[in-house]
């Protein structure tokens, strides 16, 4: 199911990226990587540099992934069982975002990584379901809370870029036209970081 949102990203954004799966972990996996006394998360996307070599794994909790393959396809999953779409869909953003920035030479931060896996969970869930794209936009950015364990910084930095995203989706969804949408939103894609989140700051005002 993975590949199945990571092929639905790149046909939004035109892009293309390693396959996910392959970089997929399992929650035993994660346990050898961290360590025992995690804090227990939807998702987590591990990134390692060593001299020189970048790695990157994705974990995405296992009643998540079970979910999604019971809803069957995405669409279904988009409304039946949203925490699982949205979890799966952070977690293939982010290693999305990180190859880009890794083909660019860019830096990438936290608060555009999650910004970006916002606009990403909205969008996808709404070219699959257009007809409820003000439930759907409010389920995101009005209605999810943050989870437990987080720190404050952390907790700053995900409302922050619950806030971005909002401003962004609200007036992308305004547009008069699927093709309007794509094109904002692979002009956006390509940007820099500091224009992106200027972009997402100046909407959100």
């Amino acid at each position: 199911m993975l590949r199945r949102i990571q092929a639905h990203l790149e046909a939004i954004y035109r892009i293309d990226a390693p396959d996910v799966t392959r970089f997929q972990i399992d929650a035993k996996q994660l346990v050898e990587i961290m360590g025992p006394g995690l804090r227990d998360a939807d998702e987590w996307v591990l990134v390692r540099e060593e001299s020189g070599v970048l790695d990157l794994a994705v974990f995405v909790a296992d009643d998540h992934m079970d979910a999604l393959e019971s809803a069957g396809d995405l669409r279904g999953a988009a409304i039946t069982e949203f925490s699982a779409f949205c979890a799966a869909t952070e977690g293939v953003s982010h290693f999305l975002m990180l190859i880009e920035r890794i083909r660019r030479s860019e830096p990438v931060s936290l608060l555009e990584l999650e910004a970006q896996a916002e606009v990403d969970k909205f969008i996808s869930a709404r070219f699959h379901h257009p007809e409820h794209a003000s439930i759907l936009w409010r389920r995101l950015f009005r209605e999810a809370e943050c989870c437990d364990g987080l720190t404050e910084e952390e907790v700053v930095r995900y409302k922050e870029a619950a806030r971005l995203a909002g401003g962004y989706c609200a007036v992308l969804d305004d547009a008069p036209n699927v093709d309007h949408i794509l094109r904002t939103l692979r002009s956006f894609w390509r940007a820099s970081g500091a224009k992106r989140l200027d972009t997402m700051r100046r909407l959100a005002a």
